[in-house]
């Protein structure tokens, strides 16, 4: 495309910020979906935890497991906001449009070559950690049906894709909001009796937590299709008569999350490793090391954030062959991160202890925490 044709709307819109607003406004939104993602995980361990420590341990192995699956759905997630951020600032929609496509029918695939083998291998690969019984028994129920909720986890990710290219996170962090939320309110509905907890209901322990979870992720998936109807959706809504698939599109998708998505595939494969050792430390071990990790996660968060804004701003950048403007909105956001690292890392340094003790109070998990935390 001709560097002197005119611009799309969005791109004017854009560049009439300056860029650690353009970096901002998209990265906080994206912070707050995370940091509700993350308090959930805290809320659901606060919750197991009246259930007792092999609960907790066998919630925090199954949450480093899914965390491989989170890696995988970088893939498409990765592949699909580069390609549409890139066809929304060329303003090229029927490129934008067979692109989507395409992740829908990758969603679909993805989804059901992780889902489908976790459930019939669910035994084996649980049996790798040598756990206990009581906590390989919990564990089990609980890895199978979040194999179910990963499958819809994929489903979702091209509606949540299309609107981060745009820089909608506004949105997606509404969604988040209400999805979280209800999955919060449901954990101790479904997990406690009744007379517990006040509105403890159907007393079904770490099961009723898995399947609340299961809900919330069905609900959210309603949403985000709610959310296609809209007259500002990026892509009209097509007819099953003009849905193509293309290999090569889908291909190319693959080809940009694949070599991207190493990164976030490698930092939970080392975890699920290192647990495999920290399972001779019985359930206080693996306990303080899930949520170490969990909290950890929250450090994280705004770099995430910085990351998501990124992604979508390079995209369109370049479909619009900005280039200068593009590596100057990549300084902004490398020092942006810096920044805000050294003073998350820090924090997390000094109050390990007390982070720990408030989602388990147990000694020896609180010390295995901590420990965990300080290293990291």
């Amino acid at each position: 495309m001709d560097e002197l044709k005119e611009k799309s709307e969005g791109l004017k819109e854009l560049e009439r910020k300056g860029y650690l607003k353009q970096i901002w406004e998209i990265a906080w939104p994206s912070s707050i979906s995370m940091l509700l993602f993350s308090m959930y995980d805290l809320v659901n361990i606060k919750w197991l935890g009246f259930l007792g420590t092999d609960a907790v341990a066998a919630a925090s192995l199954v949450g480093n497991i899914a965390g491989v699956g989170w890696g995988l759905i970088g893939i498409l997630s990765t592949g699909a906001i580069a390609l549409f951020a890139r066809f929304l600032g060329a303003d090229d929609k029927e490129s934008l449009k067979r692109s989507y496509q395409q992740a829908l029918f990758l969603g679909i695939v993805l989804g059901l070559c992780l889902s489908v083998p976790v459930l019939i291998f669910a035994p084996k690969i649980l049996g790798f950690f040598r756990l206990n019984d009581s906590v390989y028994q919990l564990a089990l129920i609980y890895l199978r049906i979040f194999a179910i909720s990963g499958l819809l986890l994929f489903l979702g990710i091209p509606f949540w894709s299309i609107w981060i290219a745009k820089g909608r996170t506004r949105l997606l962090m509404v969604v988040n909001f209400i999805s979280i939320g209800l999955n919060i309110l449901l954990d101790p509905v479904m997990i406690f009796p009744k007379g517990k907890m006040m509105v403890g209901t159907f007393g079904l322990g770490i099961k009723g937590a898995a399947l609340a979870s299961l809900f919330c992720e069905l609900f959210a998936l309603l949403l985000l299709l709610a959310l296609t109807k809209r007259k500002d959706f990026p892509v009209p809504k097509p007819h099953l008569s003009q849905f193509n698939i293309s290999l090569k599109e889908s291909m190319r998708i693959l080809r940009i999350g694949v070599p991207a998505s190493i990164s976030f595939l490698s930092r939970p494969l080392s975890t699920l490793l290192l647990q495999r050792f920290i399972t001779g430390f019985g359930s206080a071990g693996i306990a303080g090391f899930g949520i170490g990790l969990r909290w950890m996660g929250l450090n994280w968060i705004f770099l995430m954030g910085i990351s998501t804004a990124v992604s979508s701003l390079v995209g369109r950048y370049l479909g619009a062959r900005r280039i200068t403007q593009l590596e100057k909105m990549m300084k902004r956001a490398f020092l942006l991160g810096i920044f805000l690292q050294l003073i998350t890392s820090g924090a997390f340094y000094f109050f390990a202890e007390q982070l720990v003790r408030i989602m388990e109070p147990n000694p020896d998990t609180v010390q295995a925490g901590s420990a965990f935390i300080r290293w990291l």
